[in-house]
């Protein structure tokens, strides 16, 4: 699969659009529940367009839904308006083992390891792109897993990142189906069918993708995830963790890596960001 030329930047914000998606997508999603078809979840998005945080003067936007230069904090679960999480990378191979190490022998250990292939669409005029939506495709382990999910536009700040969100659960049988028929997801995933109405979708391209190896560590009461990404263009790696504290965690954080002379630096772009522009921020 080739990968996409890169994005123009995004234009407009998508949450209230985004909101009114996920609210119809439930009304979809609960009617073919009905019939067996689909399992219900709550609308990931609340709220309007003024909830999205103010940018600093000195912030930069980056391209492909994402970030803004400064450090990083994500707290993000699967069904929440607005994903907050810290974003740590990492300079090298060396740094991460010595990381997983420490983090290996403390508390509960290792708690899980996912091997991620994450696959990106978008419309033939770039009808996503256009509001800063990210319309992602994500499997886990092979077909143990897999995953839908639209995103509003990222801010990455001080380590911090902050992005709107809505996922919904396929079959891993289905999710190979989309990969080779990507239409399918227009007529079949409540979310995205609702998605397509607001925004006038008549098919989906796909614009390639990335696998990312992630291990997650229980620290401090917190699940830390360890990320090894490997992009055609080359691999970083990064240390996320959803929170609902992201200042204080992302301080402890680094005070856990100064403990183990582990040099580090705020994550610049999100992993679509990177994908896109073919960077390594």
């Amino acid at each position: 699969m080739q990968l996409a030329r890169p994005f123009c930047r995004f234009v407009g914000r998508p949450r209230s659009v985004l909101a009114h998606a996920a609210t119809q997508a439930n009304t979809h999603r609960t009617q073919a529940s009905r019939q067996g078809r689909v399992r219900t979840f709550e609308s990931c998005f609340g709220g309007s367009q003024g909830g999205w945080p103010a940018r600093s003067s000195l912030v930069r936007s980056i391209t492909g839904g994402q970030a803004l230069n400064s450090s990083a904090d994500r707290a993000a679960a699967e069904v929440k308006p607005m994903e907050v999480e810290i974003k740590i990378r990492l300079p090298d191979r060396v740094a991460y083992d010595k990381v997983a190490a420490s983090l290996a022998g403390v508390g509960q250990g290792r708690t899980a390891s996912h091997a991620q292939a994450n696959y990106f669409f978008d419309g033939p005029n770039r009808e996503l792109n256009s509001r800063r939506v990210v319309l992602r495709l994500r499997t886990y382990n092979g077909d143990e897993k897999a995953t839908i999910t639209l995103k509003g536009k990222q801010v990455l700040e001080n380590g911090i990142g902050r992005a709107s969100e809505v996922e919904e659960d396929v079959a891993p049988e289905a999710a190979a189906r989309y990969l080779a028929q990507p239409d399918a997801m227009l007529s079949e995933v409540p979310l995205i069918k609702t998605t397509a109405e607001k925004f006038e979708l008549s098919s989906l391209v796909a614009l390639g993708g990335f696998r990312n190896q992630r291990d997650c560590y229980s620290w401090e009461g917190h699940t830390l995830e360890l990320d090894e990404t490997q992009f055609e263009h080359g691999t970083l790696y990064e240390i996320e963790c959803e929170t609902d504290h992201p200042e204080v965690l992302r301080d402890k954080l680094e005070s856990f890596l100064a403990s183990l002379e582990v040099s580090y630096s705020y994550s610049q772009a999100s992993k679509f960001a990177n994908f896109i522009n073919k960077t390594l921020l």
